[in-house]
């Protein structure tokens, strides 16, 4: 398998994962077992960086099958929603760069480990590695999958629901709904604009199938006409 990633990185993120793997509070969380994913590259010019989550799923015995950020390398549920939402923008799934925020799996997805915020215990340690990852992408907007990526990512009294931005109010079925937003560069810790996207699961919400269309559309007319 090519590597996705430059070398300098790449090996950031192993040396972080062993110094996660001794520390002494959080390394009962870290699931060490397997290497860190690699990043997702598309063949053309990258015109779209694509941020999940960490690469953990529930089954333990299935992560060892996850070679690739977002399993974005197999045709699945994550790549047929991502080449929808690039077929919306007018450009090619080829076009795009995945990373994951939190680079480790961890013992059990994050939101079901309840003795410590996973998001903000981890994020100082990844943050600044993720930062110097995507620099080689000057200029290239993020879209961010699923809601619990935002709170680590935006500065203080900055909103960290997915539905924010997608102009959500009560009973949006017959009312008119606010403008649809991005996080600017100056309201997250990426200093770069950030479209957030729902997790793919998500999309099994009505509200989220019912504006899908229309938020890509905005996020064309903002950063990719």
């Amino acid at each position: 398998m090519p590597k996705m990633w430059s070398a300098p990185i790449e090996d950031r993120a192993n040396q972080i994962l062993e110094q996660l793997k001794q520390d002494r509070r959080l390394g009962r969380y870290v699931d060490g077992s397997f290497q860190i994913p690699q990043p997702f590259r598309g063949t053309r010019d990258i015109r779209l960086i694509v941020l999940g989550q960490d690469p953990t799923i529930k089954d333990a015995e299935k992560r060892q099958d996850i070679k690739t950020v977002l399993n974005l390398d197999k045709n699945g549920s994550v790549r047929a929603y991502l080449a929808g939402v690039c077929k919306g923008l007018g450009i090619s799934i080829e076009n795009l760069y995945a990373t994951n925020f939190y680079k480790n799996f961890f013992v059990s997805p994050p939101t079901q480990i309840e003795e410590v915020d996973i998001f903000q215990e981890f994020a100082g340690t990844w943050l600044p590695l993720l930062i110097d990852e995507l620099a080689e992408f000057a200029r290239v907007p993020v879209i961010t999958l699923g809601e619990p990526l935002l709170a680590p990512l935006v500065e203080n009294d900055i909103p960290a629901q997915v539905r924010y931005y997608w102009g959500y109010v009560p009973e949006w079925k017959t009312r008119r709904h606010n403008p649809f937003q991005s996080i600017r560069a100056e309201d997250n810790k990426l200093g770069r604009v950030v479209f957030p996207f729902p997790h793919q699961p998500s999309l099994r919400k009505e509200f989220y199938k019912a504006k899908m269309k229309d938020y890509v559309a905005f996020v064309k007319k903002n950063v990719l006409t």
